[in-house]
């Protein structure tokens, strides 16, 4: 049984992380019932999907769609402002419960194993180890926060970063039934060390890492694509994400102005779309290098993936991310990476085909980064081989790959619960 509460195939990050996960193991011949919830139409994208995997693979898929429950009625007397994330949380609960109800009301106690994938949160924990049969809880993230020592690149979302580190990772991850979760589930797989340590601390020592992203095997580039020649244009720096405090664009564009100074032809395209695209505008401006910033809104799969392949290098500043899926998209299509050294991607980064960048001082990382960006533009050679590098960390990290690395798992869990 496939617990994924956010399960879309229209959909990245989360929910199409979701639905990756029923589709891989259907493939592999496991017969997959997925517990998921209606959110905006991915229950047709869904049966869209099964539809055009065959009866073979799609018939291996049974999805139950259980409605969330309503939010008790003094969450009204909340602020607007705050009652977000508290509403998200309390639904997600009440969602357990019930997937718990209805799992046994059908007969899927009789399950030979459960994994939760999808919220893949620490703290939200899983009601579904009471279920019975034995729980693979994760890859889940959720103990990383932002580091305190890079507040002037968080901007405005300083305050709010600290106030989620108190509640949610401080606070709540300590409730009876995360700790419940981690002490029963049969497996416990975080996807960055800050998630493990949050989970020793909650009394799991034995929790085993595990990359919660994957891509599909056919954006892998084939051995015939690897070393074709990109068409002649000027330096590209590529970065992908929405356009938040988290993900610190702001860095990226003080970066590359850095870098103009020793590649003045170079340019910087911007994928995503968010709150502080007014703001990074003016800042392009006022560095005086808004002719070579392109802000490309968000964009159509196949669109993104063009902008990989034309891209020289990838640019990941995000302060707070589990892994980052962008990395190995970028690894997939033989881009190389520079991204900071911490949290998911730097658990996670392809060896000999990412420049990691320590955080260190606040106040010349932007330098740091330009630098590392530098070298990689400037050495033809040394950015091949970082892109056969990638490549080969691309394809330990498809979703066959993956599916393959858990079934491996699923069949020692099962034995060693008989």
């Amino acid at each position: 049984m496939l617990v994924s509460y956010a399960c879309d195939p229209s959909r990245g990050t989360e929910p199409g992380l979701g639905w990756a996960w029923a589709e891989a193991l259907a493939a592999r011949g496991h017969v997959v019932e997925l517990l998921t919830r209606p959110d905006r139409d991915n229950v047709q994208h869904i049966m869209r999907s099964i539809e055009d995997l065959g009866p073979v693979v799609g018939n291996r898929i049974r999805p139950h769609v259980l409605p969330v429950p309503a939010c008790p009625r003094w969450l009204g007397l909340l602020p607007r402002g705050l009652r977000g994330k508290p509403a998200e949380f309390l639904r997600y609960e009440g969602w357990q419960r019930s997937a718990v109800d209805y799992a046994r009301r059908h007969g899927l106690d009789r399950a030979d194993l459960v994994h939760h994938v999808s919220y893949g949160s620490l703290v939200g924990g899983s009601a579904l180890h009471r279920l019975g049969p034995p729980l693979v809880f994760g890859p889940v993230g959720g103990g990383q926060t932002a580091p305190h020592s890079q507040r002037r690149h968080l901007g405005t979302g300083y305050r709010q970063e600290v106030l989620r580190e108190l509640l949610w990772v401080r606070g709540l991850s300590r409730r009876s039934s995360c700790r419940a979760t981690l002490r029963e589930a049969a497996v416990v797989l975080t996807t960055n060390r800050d998630t493990a340590h949050r989970a020793r601390l909650l009394g799991r020592a034995d929790s085993r890492m595990m990359l919660a992203d994957g891509v599909p095997d056919a954006l892998v580039r084939e051995p015939s694509q690897e070393q074709s020649p990109r068409r002649p244009h000027p330096p590209t720096v590529l970065w992908v994400g929405r356009l938040s405090p988290l993900k610190a664009p702001g860095l990226a564009v003080r970066a590359f102005s850095l870098l103009r100074t020793e590649m003045p032809d170079a340019r910087l395209v911007l994928i995503g779309d968010g709150p502080l695209r007014p703001e990074l505008e003016r800042l392009a401006d006022r560095l005086k290098v808004a002719r070579s910033v392109q802000f490309r809104g968000r964009l159509p799969w196949d669109q993104t993936m063009a902008a990989y392949d034309d891209a020289d290098v990838l640019l990941f500043t995000s302060l707070r991310d589990s892994s980052g899926v962008q990395t190995l998209e970028a690894w997939a299509r033989g881009l190389p990476v520079v991204h900071l050294d911490h949290q998911g991607v730097g658990d996670f980064s392809a060896p000999g085909g990412a420049v990691a960048v320590a955080l260190r001082d606040p106040a010349d990382l932007p330098q740091r980064l330009a630098h590392a960006l530098t070298g990689v533009l400037t050495d033809e050679q040394a950015r091949r081989r970082m892109g056969r590098a990638g490549l080969e960390w691309a394809r330990q990290h498809t979703w066959t790959a993956k599916a393959r690395r858990a079934e491996q798992l699923y069949y020692t869990v099962v034995a060693d619960s008989l």
